[in-house]
């Protein structure tokens, strides 16, 4: 019998996507991550309810609707933490690189509010800001001769929508941040390699870039899943439901004849729009740091379609990967396909509850 029952080191990460909540428990034992429980909420039906417009500020959901979501699926999945972290999506935040000369962090702190009003497209007053000092590549070289920032903005507004769905469930807020951080932890720990992590979402398609263990760019394509589907109904005279419908059957080789050429066209053709732009982001990166990309790691729920890694492998021409949040996680094995299936579009909630 023992007196004191030693505390379970327990978290959630909770990812409100454009298209799904998403749940993610973990236990840290003994230094490893034990998956505990995950979750998965569809929001298609808000997503028809609003013609198809992503994001918090767009869908016809209230917060009043997420907190009721939130706790249903909690008590349905059995899930026991009451210490939750939530992300904030890319598109719905700012983010830049800032060069500062050689100076204490003191005195970068107090510049940073009057820095960010040069790159934040809004009043700094409608924003909360974050920052983190990026080492230099090489170690050997003075770190102070200049200082690299990566500053976050997040709107107050958005913080607040979030700060109510919590007060409205009986969780207690851990933090809040952006999703790209979330995804780092989850698919690059420490890998010090230069990566190129592109996530394929509802809403859009982000690339960043990390190197040496640092987030140094976060870019955000108005180009994801239901853009294309928009894409594919506009050139197939299709309905929106119907388009996703046909994705859908693409993906399990389910595909009627009459759309199966027209469809992968159409397809093609977006992508290759969509890669013309990663080729930009990464050649850019690569010229001004003199850094070679060395890998790439997707995540999302449009990275199957059309065999984007091979795709994306040709034209890039550099080692292109599925990420996987739980190569670091230890899971019973009987649900090993079920967690590479849905690998892509848990990463962001496994690794905000790795973040404890």
């Amino acid at each position: 019998m023992f007196l004191f029952k030693k505390k379970l080191k327990i978290s959630l990460g909770i990812d409100i996507g454009a298209s799904a909540i998403k749940f993610v428990e973990i236990e840290k034992k003994e230094e490893r991550y034990v998956l505990r429980n995950y979750a998965i909420y569809s929001l298609n039906k808000y997503l028809k309810r609003s013609n198809y417009q992503v994001g918090l500020s767009s869908l016809k959901i209230t917060n009043e609707e997420i907190a009721e979501i939130i706790k249903r699926t909690i008590k349905e999945a059995n899930i026991v933490s009451q210490e939750a972290y939530f992300s904030v999506p890319v598109y719905s935040s700012f983010s830049t690189m800032i060069d500062f000369p050689s100076m204490p962090e003191k005195e970068i702190a107090a510049a940073i509010p009057f820095e960010a009003k040069k790159y934040i497209p809004v009043p700094i007053s409608e924003v909360i800001l974050d920052w983190s000092i990026i080492n230099n590549f090489d170690k050997s070289s003075d770190e102070k001769s200049n200082r690299q920032v990566l500053l976050v903005a997040v709107p107050k507004d958005l913080i607040n929508n979030y700060n109510q769905i919590i007060d409205l469930t009986d969780l207690r807020l851990k933090a809040i941040e952006e999703e790209t951080f979330s995804l780092s932890r989850a698919l690059i720990g420490n890998d010090k390699s230069t990566v190129a992590l592109i996530d394929s979402g509802a809403r859009s398609l982000n690339v960043s870039i990390i190197d040496n263990g640092y987030i140094r760019n976060i870019h955000n394509l108005e180009m994801g899943g239901v853009k294309l589907n928009k894409i594919i109904a506009k050139q197939m005279n299709i309905s929106l439901e119907k388009a996703e419908e046909l994705k859908k059957d693409l993906l399990n080789n389910q595909l009627d004849n009459e759309y199966n050429s027209q469809l992968k066209g159409v397809i093609h053709s977006s992508l290759e729009i969509i890669v013309a732009e990663i080729k930009k982001i990464i050649n850019l990166y690569q010229e001004k740091y003199n850094r070679k990309i060395e890998k790439c790691i997707l995540v999302g729920g449009s990275i199957q379609l059309f065999d984007f890694v091979d795709f994306l492998t040709k034209r890039l021409n550099i080692d292109v990967s599925l990420g996987n949040p739980f190569a670091r996680v230890v899971y019973p094995s009987l649900l090993k396909s079920t967690l590479k299936e849905l690998g892509s579009c848990l990463a962001v909630a496994t690794g905000l509850a790795m973040r404890k």
